[in-house]
């Protein structure tokens, strides 16, 4: 393990706890909780926000036709109710007087007009692909969206959580910085690399949230975040804080510090395409060569479960009995030497070949990056380690542009994400296919799973799936990480979901502000 860094973030930890109150705690503005995100939100557009920082925020500014509880389930949200009249037909009624934050009255109209733009293929959206059964959608009347599907689809409802745009707004193809939605809170301002803030919607037919204003600080530095929350100039950190700070900050007074499973998968993805990572064998020996216990016992402070997929063992779909890759260096070593690649001194510092790792700039990602470039180099692979803004870092993960990169996937409910991810089909802009897979067979029963009703059948197929992707090695799975929230006492009513989501803000409640 590479020591060094480790022991720098306990000696910058201990300088930090150490240091005297700072921040902008004692002039907080009345009504105002201030959140500490990593990185700048790509964008705030519901149809085109994918990146983790977005899809967290974006629920308190938009709603969906459903949304999904806390059990996984798909329930009503701008739908008072929904039926399906007919086997491939979804009607859904619309709750009254629901209102946009330009005040204007949310219409079928409204709906169908983003779910159009969301549908063609040529706009790029990520939820296109989950809508591609869809044949028509229509608006019978202003309170009535009627969805008529080419074929069965039984993860459909799923595909119901697009936050809905005003009709003139979802027709066009930017935004300009607007977020015009239903939500709880309205945006008051967007500023790259610095906050996102957000206004209480007094008008809101779920009723007004008790915070007046929600402030998202974007704060790269991780030393920054834990001055701020220690300081009062942060109430809430969510998988925000490096995994060696936890135990010190549970001594904090004044802090809360919740930790719990979580289901945030954690992978190592390659290129397929590239003539080095697109060879299985090369993926197989990468696979045992990094050693995940170690990693999460010392680079996360025992924060994470080694993972074996997508999907966590509480999942309804998870298949235990997929191939699995144990640490195994010699192992490796020898799928390497089959490969073609020897090693060029046996054991001494000549590498086989050099591989490009590229990262964003988090500490903690950084830190695992170089942990296993230091790992693969142990079987003779050169890793240059390389690290990006998290917005150039993504662009060039869409593109192609790596051989290999390191993601996380958060807040998996439904199976059906398999298409996104693993059918040929779903190559970007498509989807987030991102290394490129094809897999007929894989393709065949992903497409037989959105039409198999039976439940038990659909479980089968989605063990298939897993078995596949695991035996192809198309990510070399990590760990599903905990969930850590820091939360400043003094106030009521947060509750963290799976998937990170901060969705429940709009019920946080001040102490002392009544009920």
């Amino acid at each position: 393990m590479r020591a060094v860094p480790l022991l720098l973030s306990w000696f910058l930890l201990a300088a930090v706890l150490a240091a005297p109150g700072c921040g902008n705690g004692p002039d907080r503005a009345p009504g105002e909780f201030r959140v500490g995100i990593e990185g700048t939100p790509t964008t705030l557009d519901p149809r085109y926000a994918a990146g983790a920082h977005a899809v967290r925020i974006l629920p308190l500014l938009y709603n969906g036709l459903l949304r999904i509880d806390r059990s996984g389930r798909p329930v009503p949200d701008l739908a008072a109710s929904w039926d399906t009249p007919e086997p491939l037909v979804h009607r859904f009624r619309l709750r009254r007087g629901v209102r946009f934050h330009d005040g204007s009255v949310l219409t079928a109209r409204d709906v169908v007009a983003t779910y159009r733009y969301v549908m063609d293929p040529d706009h790029g959206c990520p939820a296109s692909g989950g809508l591609s059964a869809v044949a028509s959608v229509e608006a019978p009347n202003d309170g009535t969206v009627v969805f008529r599907l080419s074929e069965p689809f039984v993860s459909f409802p799923f595909q119901m959580t697009v936050g809905i745009l005003p009709a003139g707004w979802a027709a066009r193809p930017d935004l300009g910085g607007r977020a015009v939605g239903t939500g709880p809170f309205r945006l008051a301002a967007f500023r790259e690399g610095q906050e996102v803030v957000l206004e209480r919607f007094p008008d809101h037919f779920r009723g007004a949230p008790a915070l007046e204003r929600v402030r998202f600080r974007i704060l790269q530095s991780a030393t920054t975040r834990l001055l701020e929350v220690r300081s009062g100039g942060l109430y809430l950190l969510q998988n925000a804080v490096p995994p060696y700070a936890v135990k010190f900050l549970r001594r904090e007074p004044g802090l809360e510090v919740l930790v719990a499973p979580g289901s945030s998968y954690q992978y190592l993805g390659y290129n397929l395409e590239d003539p080095l990572t697109g060879d299985l064998r090369v993926r197989r020996a990468i696979s045992h060569a990094v050693d995940r216990a170690a990693l999460i016992r010392f680079a996360l402070a025992g924060l994470a479960r080694p993972a074996t997929g997508l999907l966590p063992p509480e999942h309804w779909a998870y298949a235990p009995d997929v191939p699995r890759y144990p640490y195994d260096p010699d192992r490796a070593r020898r799928l390497l030497d089959e490969a073609g690649y020897p090693d060029p001194d046996g054991g001494g510092p000549a590498v086989r070949f050099t591989l490009s790792y590229k990262t964003s700039t988090d500490k903690t990602g950084l830190e695992v990056a170089r942990v296993i470039a230091d790992q693969l180099g142990r079987v003779g692979i050169g890793v240059e380690v390389r690290s990006f803004e998290w917005g150039t870092f993504f662009s060039d993960v869409k593109k192609g542009d790596f051989q290999l990169m390191s993601l996380r996937w958060i807040g998996i409910a439904d199976p059906d994400v398999f298409h996104y991810l693993f059918h040929s089909r779903s190559v970007p802009p498509n989807g987030a296919n991102r290394g490129r897979y094809r897999n007929p067979d894989v393709d065949r029963w992903i497409d037989e799973s959105r039409r198999e009703p039976d439940v038990d059948r659909r479980k089968a197929l989605y063990a298939r799936i897993q078995r596949a992707v695991a035996e192809d090695c198309v990510y070399t799975s990590l760990w599903w990480l905990d969930n850590v929230v820091v939360l400043r006492n003094g106030f009521r009513g947060f509750m963290p979901l799976p998937g990170g989501e901060y969705t429940s803000l709009a019920r946080v409640v001040p102490e002392g502000a009544g009920p």
